[in-house]
């Protein structure tokens, strides 16, 4: 889920402001890119600045920062970040420093004499993730044969009780595809849904091309995440500036949490 769309789009943005009007280029904006994730460490903070280095704005270039004093704030303690070994990226070094679910947990620094804040709250593991089917069968299609056309449904649930919001990726995991139809020449390819409020995704044998192991996981993301993904693509195409949860910054700091599944696609 770590997602480079945020930082890509906003660059793809600022570049524009020469066409489009709608956005002030401020000089020297920090951008977080941060997810939490219940169960793990604090890790892969990502701290860079926007820069303007024409006098029209129409170039922009992307920066890290490597001497911010950063500090993530939760379950009553102040964890201290630390610069990793890749330029721009921070992490706590105190790895009993676990994130916790249902916990709200804020991000804080100074940068050009203004404190840097945002705020998440990490949610629960999805709950109660099953597949209708397991194990699915399909008739292998070589040179010469005639296909057996189906239109099966497999539905992959979850519990919603509370309307949260939801998307998953499904990949298959082989190392060397074997695809069911002899005449399949595409690779293939990670499937991954928008952000849904529900409780079902329903994935039809039309769109199983391949034999083998698939891979799915589920995410549980929050409102500030879904706000981005959803002003991106809506405003791909105006380049209106972009969403961000961040406090005299850009970006985005965020949690989700997932589950994993997985199920096969076999030869009858």
């Amino acid at each position: 889920m770590k997602n480079k769309i945020f930082i890509a789009f906003i660059i793809f943005v600022l570049t524009a402001c020469d066409k489009q009007e709608e956005i002030t280029l401020d000089s020297d904006i920090p951008v977080i890119e941060a997810y939490l994730i219940p169960g793990k460490g604090i890790e892969n903070v990502r701290l860079t600045k926007l820069i303007p280095y024409s006098t029209d704005n129409e170039d922009i270039i992307l920066e890290t920062i490597n001497d911010a004093e950063i500090k993530i704030i939760g379950n009553n303690s102040v964890y201290y970040l630390v610069p990793s070994v890749d330029s721009g990226y921070y992490h706590c070094p105190d790895y009993s420093a676990i994130i916790e679910e249902d916990t709200e947990y804020s991000i804080e620094f100074l940068y050009n004499d203004k404190i840097v804040t945002a705020k998440t709250l990490s949610p629960s593991k999805p709950n109660n993730f099953a597949i209708s089917e397991s194990s699915i069968y399909f008739e292998r299609v070589i040179e010469g044969s005639i296909p057996t056309f189906t239109n099966e449904t497999y539905e992959i649930t979850w519990d919603n009780l509370d309307d949260k919001f939801y998307y998953l990726t499904i990949e298959l995991i082989e190392s060397t595809p074997d695809p069911i139809n002899f005449n399949m020449e595409s690779d293939p390819e990670k499937m991954i849904s928008s952000p849904m409020q529900t409780d079902v995704y329903n994935i039809t044998s039309k769109t199983i091309k391949f034999f083998g192991t698939y891979r799915v996981v589920l995410y549980k993301v929050n409102q500030e995440y879904v706000n981005l993904y959803e002003d991106i693509s809506q405003n791909s195409i105006s380049m209106t500036e972009p969403l961000t949860n961040i406090e005299n910054g850009k970006g985005i700091f965020t949690s989700f949490n997932t589950d994993t599944l997985y199920f096969e696609v076999k030869e009858w």
